[in-house]
């Protein structure tokens, strides 16, 4: 009995172990309270939603494995759907060649944070923070857009645009389809391929890293680039899920974003999470909202609910380590 009751206490410590428990006790919990919740209209706003939130949370994640912390995901979500949905409609460019137009833009963000935003040695005689530069990025995005749009947002879209969002395999909408393959394409190469233990080792520790011959510069480039593109994509999502080009749509999910990540177990120091944990975080941010809204209760407890899921699990992850320290 008292070996069972340590495996037991060794899997609820895993933090996708009880992510996971905690986004199941929610449900039954609001289900309990409201049985709407358990619709299947509802659910599959969670799905699709949830979906589109990971995305964003794994994007954000890679940034985190390395060391950095990135303000910039508002600025790129605001530039990918509003740019996407002026070319389209201003311009009379195709859906496939915006939105690659864009994909490009937002992974071009990434390589610009290595070069000016690190503290490697870059091509250049100076270097800024990479939250300040990130930071500054977001302001130069989000402003252009409002510029160009005058802040009035961008309708008429084509349907096809629409599409790349609301389209369903079988009962499976089609954002959770791009979730699995994302996570399967990170997955792969961060779990068996030996750049992901270079990710790790460069956010846990860079100058180790570089003593065993990790190149470090390479892979802080190659992480922020695909996680500057993952945000560019989510973007796309976005602005095709609400079938318009806004400058609002962007700047309100970048605390949420961290948040995620924080609650799925990525650390702000670096070199620690999980994309699983990720997925989980970033369902969790929208089954707040969603928990909000079936309740019927005002939007603005949301930062606070937020708040309080942040302590909880800064606490858990506090008393695991303790534990572990101890151990």
């Amino acid at each position: 009995m008292r070996r069972l009751n340590q495996n037991l206490l060794k899997y609820l410590s895993i933090t996708e172990v009880n992510r996971f428990l905690l986004l199941i006790f929610l449900s039954i919990f609001i289900f309990a309270l409201n049985p709407f919740f358990l619709s299947e209209a509802n659910l599959g706003l969670v799905l699709v939603w949830g979906s589109i939130y990971a995305i964003m949370v794994m994007g954000a994640t890679l940034y985190l494995l390395v060391g950095a912390l990135d303000l910039s995901f508002g600025g790129v979500i605001t530039l990918s759907n509003v740019l996407a949905a002026i070319l389209m409609l201003w311009y009379g460019f195709p859906v496939w060649l915006a939105v690659l137009i864009v994909l490009i833009l937002g992974f071009t963000t990434g390589l610009a944070t290595c070069y000016f935003g690190l503290t490697f040695s870059p091509p250049f005689r100076f270097i800024l923070p990479t939250f300040i530069f990130t930071l500054m990025l977001s302001f130069v995005y989000i402003g252009a857009m409002r510029i160009v749009t005058r802040a009035f947002p961008v309708y008429g879209l084509p349907e096809s645009y629409s599409l790349i969002s609301r389209s369903t395999i079988g009962p499976i909408p089609i954002v959770t389809i791009y979730m699995i393959v994302i996570l399967a394409i990170l997955g792969f190469f961060i779990y068996y391929r030996p750049i992901g233990k270079h990710i790790y080792a460069t956010g846990l520790n860079d100058d180790v890293a570089r003593r065993v011959g990790v190149n470090v510069k390479k892979v802080r480039l190659i992480a922020l680039s695909v996680g500057s593109l993952i945000q560019a994509f989510a973007g796309v999502l976005l602005g095709s899920q609400l079938a318009q080009g806004s400058v609002l749509i962007g700047p309100t999910y970048l605390l949420p974003i961290l948040a995620g990540a924080f609650i799925g177990g990525v650390s702000l120091a670096g070199g620690e999470g999980s994309l699983f944990g990720a997925i989980l975080g970033g369902f969790t941010i929208y089954l707040i909202e969603n928990i909000i809204v079936t309740l019927a209760v005002e939007a603005f407890w949301k930062e606070v609910v937020v708040g309080l899921f942040l302590l909880l699990f800064v606490l858990l992850d506090f008393i695991q380590k303790r534990r572990t320290m101890r151990r």
